[in-house]
């Protein structure tokens, strides 16, 4: 987000009054070269562009896409700093250390704030694991270097793992500094060496060419491009084009500036009330919002059209005078509450948007005010500021990391839980899931190495999450079973899954290779068992089961498909001499069902003060799925048929806990622990579908 709080080099002014009055705080200019004046309007778009924010993260549909106000904070921080390096340097007055020196001060006592603030609150409610993950984010938050953290930490921005992490927001403030790295380098060279109106034709063709950039990158990484620097450069250099523009001799009538302010204000507006998805972006969307953002803050529209006036609204201009704190400490509060599993009711909402106005209103008058300004030397202003607070950062994530998130912080329940969990857990399962292998790695063969019978688990992360249950199985009956599996694919044959997951509008080719290598295997390998786990309602409830990317799509023929493969894998499968096995899915976690298990160790309370349940009504049965199955056995009167729900569902009702500890991980799959658990309790129960099928051998 911008981070410019009006704070421009500028001329000096024969009485000083601008800088004395109360919101002048240098931020824009009338053009290139001339002396500053403050702008209200654009701490009014501030105001905006935080508030669209505020209200997204709050999840009110008002704004589906409120999102968009990063944005506009990146156009009008390519505007204002690329003015502030052009006014400079017209009065041969630029220092690059001075630059830096004001950009440190201006943000980062703020973030160091945050960051104090942030890991006292995550050291009493966050747990272990989420709390070295937490840490981690702190370190790469001082390093500068958070959007590049939260692309490799999380599956996408508007995900369920990312809505957790206090510091998440960060990624924007990291786009900036790398801006401020890039920027004064690429202006001073290009100021020396261009003449103005070249300057002007070098900063467009830099516009497009990065615009052209961040379409690519966003095909081509769809779930990455939204924290990418290189993929959002484009909207500073917006700014940026806005800014080099500023002095043109070409002016707008009132009416013509007023007519461009009004339909760049209602482009914002609107794009905001429209869902515009977070994958794949930033795109066309971006670009239209940006524009619109540059002409809201070009002097020729912003300082005569109605836009200004309507933008100048006083409360509007303090919030925007305050957005930079704002923005900071909104996510944080929301985060929490999102952690602690609380239900967004009105009540709950009104209390984050009084805390982050509180929080926000507070860090601007105690320490964003005051300390921005303060002027040490670049050497030390380096040292206090950026790396003493990296290096105990990165010290304490180290240190967390050894001591596995400092368990004993919650007490005798969560050391008789966690450590529990932990010691189930299976540490070679998640190199196994990620796609087809010739068998030969060690680390994905489960059950009982180096047996004589020999078995494959093939599908997606549902076969892997169900590792314990196979692996107890297997070892009962003497069978070496090899696992593979790839996250949200449909291991059957020959079809394709269309517009799914992160692939919109597009093949999941990876899904295909996956399970066309899976049947290789099988038909080279001759398997004495096929295991195929998979999250089966999923796929039976959707239209994208596809033979090809031009088929019509309905639920009716994606099952139609869906049955087909199934019954040609099962044919692959006996033709190789193996006996097939189809594992079912548990059920789904009843909504909300962790967040309240997991509250009691985060508020060192019990479930009888919480109220959790501790176990659900079994649901009915998907009814197409079930003839499937029952279709599937008659065609393969050997098939064996696995439900995990036989042990976790008894008398129509479902276990939420077994031996007192949660089973679900998310809301699909769940713990090694209980795994492992519905392994032992199916033998128990079911006894070994393993031995019953050699002894019908």
């Amino acid at each position: 987000m911008s981070t410019d709080q009006n704070l421009i080099l500028k001329a000096p002014t024969p009485s000083g009054e601008q800088a004395d009055k109360p919101h002048a705080n240098p931020d824009t200019v009338k053009s290139a070269g001339q002396p500053t004046s403050y702008r209200a309007d654009i701490d009014g778009l501030r105001g905006v562009a935080v508030l669209l924010v505020l209200i997204y993260h709050g999840g009110l549909s008002l704004f589906p896409s409120g999102f968009i106000g990063v944005d506009i904070f990146f156009v009008i921080s390519g505007y204002l700093t690329t003015t502030i390096i052009l006014n400079a340097a017209s009065r041969g007055e630029f220092s690059l250390k001075q630059f830096y020196v004001r950009r440190l001060w201006r943000l980062q006592p703020a973030i160091l704030t945050l960051l104090i603030v942030t890991l006292g609150v995550a050291s009493l409610l966050y747990l272990p694991k989420d709390f070295v993950d937490f840490l981690k984010s702190e370190k790469y938050t001082s390093l500068l270097l958070s959007n590049q953290f939260f692309s490799k930490a999380t599956d996408g921005y508007a995900t369920p793992e990312a809505a957790t992490l206090p510091l998440l927001h960060t990624w924007s403030l990291a786009v900036e500094w790398q801006w401020y790295i890039v920027l004064p380098l690429g202006l001073t060279a290009l100021t020396r060496y261009l003449a103005p109106h070249r300057l002007k034709i070098a900063v467009v063709i830099l516009t497009i060419s990065s615009i052209a950039m961040a379409l690519l990158i966003a095909k081509a990484t769809p779930d990455k491009s939204y924290y990418a620097f290189l993929a959002r450069i484009f909207e500073l250099l917006i700014g940026s084009c806005a800014a080099v523009f500023a002095n043109d001799r070409q002016r707008l009538s009132r009416f013509s500036a007023s007519a461009l302010g009004l339909l760049a204000l209602g482009v914002v507006i609107y794009a905001a009330t429209r869902y515009i998805p977070t994958t794949a972006y930033p795109g066309i969307y971006a670009i239209v919002i940006c524009v619109a953002t540059a002409l809201l803050v070009c002097a020729q529209v912003g300082q005569s059209g109605i836009s200004s006036q309507l933008l100048s609204w006083p409360a509007l201009v303090f919030v925007g005078t305050i957005s930079y704190s704002l923005y900071l400490w909104h996510w944080p509060v929301i985060a929490i509450i999102t952690y602690l599993g609380l239900e967004k009711t009105p009540a709950v909402l009104a209390g984050y948007f009084s805390a982050s106005l509180a929080l926000g209103i507070a860090s601007y008058y105690l320490i964003e005010k005051p300390l921005r300004r303060v002027r040490l030397g670049f050497g030390k202003t380096l040292i206090l500021l950026l790396v003493i607070p990296a290096i105990a950062f990165s010290a304490l994530h180290s240190a967390g990391d050894r001591a596995d998130g400092w368990i004993k912080r919650f007490g005798s329940a969560a050391t008789d839980i966690l450590p529990r969990l932990k010691a189930s857990e299976i540490p070679q399962r998640e190199p196994c899931l990620g796609g087809a292998t010739d068998g030969s790695d060690s680390r994905c063969v489960l059950g009982l190495p180096g047996a004589g019978k020999r078995a494959l688990l093939m599908g997606d992360s549902y076969s892997n999450h169900f590792w314990g249950l196979v692996d107890t199985l297997s070892k009962d009956a003497g069978i070496s079973v090899t696992a593979q599996g790839y996250p949200g694919c449909l291991a059957l044959p020959d079809v394709y899954l269309y517009d799914w997951w992160k692939y919109k509008h597009a093949l999941y080719k990876k899904c295909h290779a996956a399970a066309t290598a899976y049947h290789q295997q099988i038909a080279q390998n001759h398997y004495d068992y096929v295991i195929i786990g998979l999250t089966w309602d999923t796929y039976a409830d959707s239209s994208a089961v596809v033979w090809s990317i031009d088929d019509p799509r309905s639920e009716a023929l994606s099952r139609e498909r869906m049955k087909a493969a199934l019954l040609k894998s099962l044919e692959i499968i006996a033709q190789s001499g193996a006996t097939p096995v189809l594992l079912k899915s548990n059920i789904v976690m009843p909504e909300g069902a962790n967040d309240c298990l997991y509250r009691t160790i985060k508020l060192r309370s019990t479930i009888q003060e919480q109220h959790c349940a501790t176990s659900v009504a079994q649901p009915e049965e998907n009814p197409w799925l079930a003839q499937l199955f029952m279709d599937a056995k008659q065609a393969h009167p050997n098939l064996l048929v696995i439900d995990p729900k036989d042990v976790q569902c008894t008398d129509g009702q479902c276990k939420l806990l077994i031996d007192g500890l949660p089973i679900y991980r998310d809301i699909g799959h769940i713990t090694d622990f209980a795994s492992k658990a519905m392994g032992r309790l199916y033998l128990q129960a079911k006894g070994n579908p393993f031995k019953s099928a050699s002894i019908s051998d």
